[in-house]
């Protein structure tokens, strides 16, 4: 139901709104951070115009129809991603890197066909920005002319990967990074974790999925360690260039690590001497990654020099 989407109420009241007065746009981009309810929302979309219960807006999560589709079983509603593309071109998942022109040719099929037993045939496209631009261009054919109650969903997190007139078929709905207490109430009462809560909150920077991940939660527990031997000099040099090791060297996931180690630099330093001239070097260390540096001797002077401003 909507009522279970967490902090994005202005893009549910105005889909809520649509429903309630039967003016759903041919095709919508969902636009917005990662894990903060785009592709779940897309879901009760469906599930509201192909419900069986009509006395309300909300879908009512039991009619056969409403069941058919939380299983993703359901004949007119179809999750287009990386796995089902793998599935229509037999082959691996891991290798798949963009949405092929296949894809977009078989949803033209699908979407010509007479609905099975639905209201609406709904496609979503997650991960649309990952679309090649051979399919960008086919897909324009359907933006253009969608048949009758058919509805195309577009699930983005890089808006600006699209093309333009991609964009302009489309009512964009916008979704916002949430809020760290409701994180920390769906981490609370979804996921029974107790364990860090407030840093794995503040690490994963407005999304659930991320903050619910359990690799996401064995690194947090890794920064959390190697910032308290920082701090209290536990750590000696030898350990630190082995820990050093441990940090994913990939600049994005580097970026990550920098980005959480400041956040505890200024939860547990921002009062004292040293925050500003520490801060100051992550900082530099931070906009180092705009060049090809090397990974490997980045973390290993972030590291020495973190705890040397720390522990003078």
């Amino acid at each position: 139901m909507f009522k279970n989407i967490l902090g994005q109420q202005k893009a549910v009241l105005s889909l809520q709104a649509q429903l309630r007065t039967n003016r759903i746009a041919q095709a919508y981009l969902f636009a917005g951070p990662e894990g903060v309810g785009r592709k779940k929302t897309a879901i009760e979309v469906a599930k509201a115009l192909n419900c069986r219960n009509k006395e309300q807006i909300e879908p009512c999560d039991e009619c056969p129809s409403c069941r058919k589709i939380d299983k993703n079983i359901h004949p007119d509603v179809h999750l287009i991603d990386f796995a089902w593309q793998a599935g229509l071109l037999e082959e691996k998942p891991e290798q798949q890197t963009q949405i092929k022109i296949d894809v977009i040719r078989e949803i033209q099929r699908e979407i010509s066909l007479k609905r099975f037993e639905g209201n609406y045939k709904v496609f979503i496209i997650d991960q649309a920005e990952k679309m090649s631009q051979s399919a960008m261009n086919c897909l324009l054919k359907t933006l253009e002319e969608p048949p009758e109650n058919s509805l195309l969903i577009l699930v983005t997190t890089s808006q600006d990967m699209l093309t333009q007139t991609i964009i302009s078929r489309c009512q964009i709905i916008k979704f916002n990074r949430l809020m760290d207490s409701i994180i920390h109430k769906i981490l609370t009462e979804k996921f029974n974790l107790s364990t860090n809560l407030d840093r794995i909150t503040k690490f994963a920077n407005g999304s659930v999925a991320k903050a619910s991940s359990e690799d996401f939660i064995e690194k947090t527990e890794f920064v959390n360690e190697l910032w308290s031997g920082l701090k209290s000099k536990e750590d000696d040099t030898i350990n630190l260039l082995e820990l050093s090791k441990k940090i994913s060297h990939d600049s994005e996931q580097t970026k990550e690590f920098i980005n959480n180690l400041l956040i505890l630099i200024e939860q547990d330093l921002v009062n004292e001497s040293r925050f500003s001239k520490v801060a100051e070097f992550i900082l530099s260390c931070k906009r180092a990654l705009r060049y090809n540096v090397n990974l490997n001797l980045l973390t290993d002077v972030l590291l020495l020099k973190t705890q040397e401003i720390i522990c003078r």
